[in-house]
């Protein structure tokens, strides 16, 4: 090649190279600025992978900021830390998500048909199944189906199943994971409260077929999102909110309602400090982590139980990483008399919100506990936001009086320096424990 062409041409590579690096700085800039998604509902499950039957590896909580880094069938990656990233369901990020209820149910129509961890046979197989397995098919794409398998994923050739008009709601699963049904031969739903309707759909906004009272037993058939089906003994059915009822063994309906110790020195006491290790929480104006403040606090507040004489444990000790289903699962165990878990909230915009909130799952089994309590945080320099419902991991699956406490929010300027002081932190533990105390007579 002629020195001027040669000239040219480097010239020309360089051009290219140099707008390639510009291009890629302005797409790098747009996503790191643009692509955010502010979570609105009161908490938001984070998946290992793009689809509600990977499991829950963290929580976030209304107000906090996710930087999307990717999309899929409608899921988003999003980065939770440096190192760690997990997926979020795009239509839950407004609502408080609800189990997978809509997966439609496949037959397999083959013997020894197997399933893959990636699709297109590129692995070995995980397992087999046989004719006639039901699979609870996720989506389908390039001529495989993506379909619940133990607790994650597999994939099966759409040519080895045959989709039924079922969903996952109205069926079992054979071999490939868990139903979102229950043996409904030994469950009854047990109500709450008087005046509680029964509903035509499971919606909020459906008629209401009949209203019940507190503790009539109505027999299970299955559950709908975050609703039972359930029948009459006069034969009609309906929808009941889950919050509002009980699931119960017939066998054992009368322990709806845990035993609670007679008084605070025969308790046990499950104290558990939100967040913790790669899981920071919210983060305050200065750059402070909503973890170190919890730990903070629920230290305190065993201290001042264990003096007086409460068998107290703490869901984690240090800055240690706790998935949310073993904090529950540490409760259920341990029989415990009281769950607490403690927290500090954050608005969308700093300075924009102040106060405690007190929340609860279950209205029979929680709503006492949490009321006393809320009443005690009362004495507190920060404007109490009084009790709601929280549609929390650590309190649905809590079968013990379990509360979550939202001790002030950690990005208001106003919230954050009380939250830092001891004497802030030693008066939360003052009034939690005068609250147990009052419980427990």
């Amino acid at each position: 090649m002629k020195p001027f062409l040669h000239k040219v041409w480097r010239w020309r590579i360089l051009i290219i190279v140099v707008l390639a690096i510009v291009t890629s700085i302005g797409t790098t800039f747009v996503l790191a600025n643009s692509n955010q998604v502010v979570v609105q509902a009161n908490v938001l499950n984070i998946r290992k992978g793009p689809g509600l039957a990977y499991d829950v590896t963290a929580q976030v909580n209304k107000g906090q900021r996710l930087t999307v880094i990717g999309e899929r069938n409608e899921w988003y990656e999003v980065r939770l830390s440096n190192t760690e990233v997990g997926w979020v369901a795009s239509w839950l990020i407004k609502n408080t998500e609800v189990s997978a209820t809509s997966n439609q149910i496949g037959l397999v129509n083959a013997g020894a048909t197997p399933i893959y961890a990636s699709k297109g046979q590129k692995t070995d197989p995980l397992a087999q199944l046989n004719a006639g397995d039901k699979v609870a098919v996720l989506y389908q794409e390039d001529g495989w189906y993506q379909i619940k398998h133990a607790d994650s994923v597999a994939w099966i050739a759409q040519s080895k199943v045959k989709l039924t008009d079922q969903v996952e709601s109205d069926a079992k699963t054979t071999n490939t994971g868990n139903s979102s049904t229950t043996n409904s031969a030994d469950q009854v739903v047990v109500v709450d409260s008087d005046g509680t309707p029964l509903r035509s759909e499971p919606s909020a906004s459906a008629s209401v077929v009949t209203t019940l009272n507190a503790k009539d037993t109505l027999t299970y058939v299955k559950t709908v999102n975050q609703w039972y089906q359930v029948k009459t003994s006069q034969g009609q059915t309906g929808y009941l909110a889950s919050w509002l009822v009980a699931l119960a063994d017939k066998k054992t309906q009368d322990d709806t309602m845990p035993k609670i110790a007679s008084n605070l020195a025969e308790a046990t006491i499950v104290l558990d400090p939100g967040h913790g290790g790669s899981d920071t929480g919210a983060l305050s104006g200065s750059n402070q982590y909503e973890k170190t403040y919890t730990l903070a606090v629920a230290q305190k507040v065993a201290t001042k139980l264990r003096a007086a004489g409460a068998n107290v444990v703490l869901t984690r000790s240090n800055d240690s990483f706790v998935d949310l289903a073993p904090r529950a699962q540490a409760s259920n165990k341990l029989k415990a008399d009281a769950f607490i878990s403690l927290h500090f909230d954050s608005s969308e915009n700093a300075n924009e919100a102040s106060g405690v909130t007190t929340y609860y799952y279950h209205n029979n089994r929680d709503k006492k506990l949490a009321d006393l309590i809320s009443q005690q945080l009362s004495n507190l320099p920060l404007d109490n936001r009084g009790v709601e419902f929280g549609n929390f991991q650590v309190l649905r699956d809590n079968e013990r009086p379990a509360v979550l406490l939202e001790l002030g929010y950690i990005n208001t300027k106003k919230d954050f320096s009380y939250i830092q002081q001891n004497d802030y932190q030693n008066k939360v533990a003052s009034d939690v424990v005068n609250a147990l105390t009052a419980y427990f007579k």
